[in-house]
């Protein structure tokens, strides 16, 4: 914290601090309830305001040298002493890992059941790590991509090789044909089959499919309300052909939205603060706030090896 507004009484200059991905005031009624991700105040007229978000507010994007930060008392977590040691960790409070604890807490798991992520990109692989700290008996994730199923493997979960269309089999034949206790959508909207074609409603069919009977499923992979560049019109509507009559007679249940990233990263950090997490484990590249669109570029295009990547402003 480099400087402070007349507003703000608790954070300090000098303060290390994270801040989560979406703004909250802290006194509306979602604040109160501890659904940050959903204030009603920041971004008048919808539910939730972000950094760099398109539709939520006139915010720009946290990757950048500065950050104004709105609601700085409410919205600054204040960082403990071993911070500076521990950047790498404690970065990953912002969002990512909220954002994985928060798809294992939408689905409803508690310890010893079963429960399989489809997505083994950087949220899908925090929520495998997050499943596991939760006390999992059981933690699957789904994905193509080689690179990503190693990582998986060596977080000692169980990857899931989704390149032959067979996850839902591969699933149910490690859960004795019942199906996961538990299920995540660590995807979004832009998933696709192994011919490379966008088709949103994949991975929730696919959970529907591999979540047994009466089982939950956490949703965090974003889905807009319309995609113009979509393949077909009900996907540009924002619409998807979803198997609601399965879902509906397995009496799943599901939770979506984004994180409320401040219900959670208070006691995230104390595990850090403790060594009892590392979540820092994701990050594959710590690379100077320049060369983000060289960074970019690899992750959309999946390059082998860039998992997670670590913009420092200087």
């Amino acid at each position: 914290m480099i400087e402070i507004g007349s507003a703000v009484d608790r954070v300090k200059v000098g303060d290390w601090v994270c801040l989560p991905f979406n703004i909250g005031c802290g006194f509306c009624e979602n604040c109160e309830r501890g659904l940050t991700g959903f204030c009603l105040t920041c971004n008048p007229g919808t539910a939730g305001a972000a950094y760099g978000f398109a539709g939520m507010g006139p915010y720009s994007g946290g990757q950048a040298e500065l950050l104004r930060v709105p609601y700085g008392d409410f919205n600054c977590l204040v960082l403990p002493k071993d911070t500076e040691e521990k950047q790498l960790d404690y970065v990953m409070l912002s969002d990512i890992w909220p954002t994985g604890w928060h798809a294992t807490e939408l689905s409803g798991l508690k310890p010893g059941e079963s429960i399989v992520i489809y997505g083994a990109g950087p949220v899908g692989l925090i929520a495998a790590y997050s499943a596991m700290v939760k006390g999992a008996s059981q933690v699957m994730v789904v994905d193509r991509h080689p690179d990503r199923l190693k990582l998986v493997e060596q977080i000692g979960a169980i990857p899931i090789d989704d390149s032959d269309e067979q996850a839902v089999e591969k699933v149910l034949q490690q859960t004795n044909g019942a199906g996961a206790d538990r299920g995540c959508e660590c995807v979004g909207y832009q998933c696709h089959d192994h011919h490379g074609r966008e088709c949103n409603h994949l991975t929730m069919n696919a959970l529907v499919e591999s979540v047994r009977a009466s089982g939950g499923i956490g949703v965090v992979g974003v889905f807009v309300p319309s995609d113009p560049k979509a393949p077909t019109k009900l996907e540009q509507s924002g619409k998807m052909a979803f198997d609601f009559g399965k879902f509906w007679f397995k009496g799943q249940k599901l939770g979506t939205g984004q994180a409320n990233v401040k219900a959670y990263n208070r006691y995230l950090a104390r595990s850090i603060e403790r060594n009892r997490a590392k979540p820092s484990f994701l990050i594959s590249h710590e690379l100077p706030l320049s060369e983000a669109p060289t960074a970019y570029k690899h992750f959309d295009n999946r390059d082998d090896g860039w998992t997670k990547v670590v913009l420092r402003a200087a």
